[in-house]
């Protein structure tokens, strides 16, 4: 199993994660942010499939739809061989059972599913042992960072269209870098260790 995924430069000023290396063994659980998303006909194929640079398509069942009053709704996917969360704010938008077709982008778990596992009843395992192979990383282009005599914003991260070769970098290591005007993009291959023997990557 090979994953590409967006590592977003806040998760080392909040200390959810280190910065990563490559050849690094890692334990990792994903969220997929969809920009389009539909109920599927239950005779549509599993699967999930890399579009490059963090952007993917997937079809899958929702095994578990987690929701609270005071916390946005969780929904765990299997689409083939690989399990993901989605958030949603309508309670009612996914049925556990449904199967569902759609496209977006695969994040690290941004803490929703890996800090709150312990409230979640039965638990589905999301975690995977995996090895760094790629990092790259992407300088926010200077037309989407708006700066003001206070301080300055920025997206947290783009979509392929928006920049082009020249703001990307190849890297053997994030360390020392600034996490500032830009993110990373990580590919990973899956490892075979007993996952016992790699402790989460998340800071908790």
């Amino acid at each position: 199993m090979k994953l590409s995924a967006i590592f977003e430069s806040w998760h080392i000023g909040d200390g959810n994660y280190p910065p990563l290396h490559k050849g690094q063994l890692v334990n990792l659980s994903f969220e997929v942010e969809p920009r389009t998303i539909e109920e599927a006909r239950l005779n549509s194929h599993h699967s999930f499939e890399h579009l490059g640079n963090g952007e993917c398509r997937f079809c899958g069942d929702v095994i578990r739809v987690y929701s609270g009053e005071d916390r946005d709704t969780v929904v765990i996917f299997e689409a083939g061989d690989f399990r993901f969360y989605v958030m949603s704010y309508e309670a009612d938008r996914y049925v556990q059972g449904q199967r569902y077709c759609g496209e977006g982008t695969l994040l690290l778990d941004h803490f929703y599913w890996v800090e709150f596992l312990s409230e979640y009843e039965n638990p589905p395992n999301l975690f995977y042992n995996l090895e760094v192979n790629r990092i790259k990383k992407i300088r926010t282009p200077e037309r989407f960072v708006e700066r003001q005599e206070q301080g300055k914003s920025f997206p947290t991260r783009l979509v392929p269209e928006d920049y082009s070769d020249s703001d990307v970098e190849e890297l053997d290591t994030m360390e020392e870098q600034s996490f500032d005007e830009e993110f990373y993009i990580i590919e990973f291959d899956k490892h075979e260790s007993d996952r016992n023997n790699i402790p989460r990557t998340f800071l908790s």
